[in-house]
């Protein structure tokens, strides 16, 4: 494999494990709980966006550990 190759499958499975795609379930003052990966959490969200239960959400990783609802899909 190339490392030109090598470097952009890396940088893809990086990305894979930054960001998720979950369920809104509840809505818990200005946080949501959501489900993905065969659990839930509740999880703080982007100002913008106005949570609703069952909209499917982009989960983004800020940091280790550290997770919050970036957007509505569609």
């Amino acid at each position: 494999m190339r490392l030109l190759d090598a470097l952009t499958l890396k940088l893809e499975q990086m990305l894979a494990d930054r960001q998720k795609i979950g369920t809104v379930t509840a809505i818990v003052g200005s946080k949501v709980t959501v489900a993905f990966d065969g659990g839930s959490v509740t999880l703080a969200k982007n100002a913008a966006y106005t949570a609703t239960v069952n909209d499917t959400v982009v989960i983004n990783m800020m940091t280790k550990n550290s997770w919050f609802v970036l957007c509505k899909l569609g």
